[in-house]
């Protein structure tokens, strides 16, 4: 027994596996999940050091930097250069876990003296205040979320990276 098809009914069909075909591709890509989520994965905090001293009120003060960048340390935060940061965004590589960036004015009258000696010490790559809109920029176009933590005298970095 041959069954024949008018035009009109092929063409529906044709268009009703369509339909069918782009409903399983599409349920199929909303099950999926390339890694799971993890908070600090989804955001790399940018620390932002814009006064250090005893000067204003609202400047961290030189022991409190000294105790932030020992915290770093410590609890084996990975602080990236720019060398490095630049590197992984042309690879579009991923980002080391507990990865974070160090900004910091030095244009400070006491940074030389003062703040540039303590990350010499510690070995910690910074990088100068007036890159920072720029590698934001590179880092969010590459995928890469950062989140901003503008340094205060009122809380440890501990309290303010959560």
């Amino acid at each position: 027994m041959i069954i024949r098809l008018t035009k009109a009914t092929r063409f529906l069909l044709i268009c009703a596996l369509l339909l069918v075909t782009a409903l399983i591709s599409i349920g199929t890509r909303s099950v999926t999940v390339s890694a799971p989520y993890t908070p600090r994965a989804q955001a790399m905090p940018v620390i932002v050091y814009r006064a250090v001293g005893e000067d204003s009120p609202n400047a961290v003060p030189l022991r409190q930097l000294k105790d932030d960048l020992d915290y770093l340390l410590q609890q084996d935060f990975i602080v990236l250069g720019e060398p490095e940061l630049v590197a992984a965004l042309r690879r579009q590589a991923t980002l080391p876990g507990r990865a974070v960036l160090l900004l910091v004015d030095n244009t400070c009258e006491r940074f030389d003296r003062d703040i540039l000696p303590l990350l010499e010490e510690r070995e910690l790559p910074w990088i100068p205040m007036e890159k920072s809109g720029v590698l934001t920029q590179e880092l969010r176009a590459a995928g890469h979320s950062v989140a901003r933590v503008e340094r205060t005298p009122t809380m440890t970095l501990e309290e303010q990276l959560g």
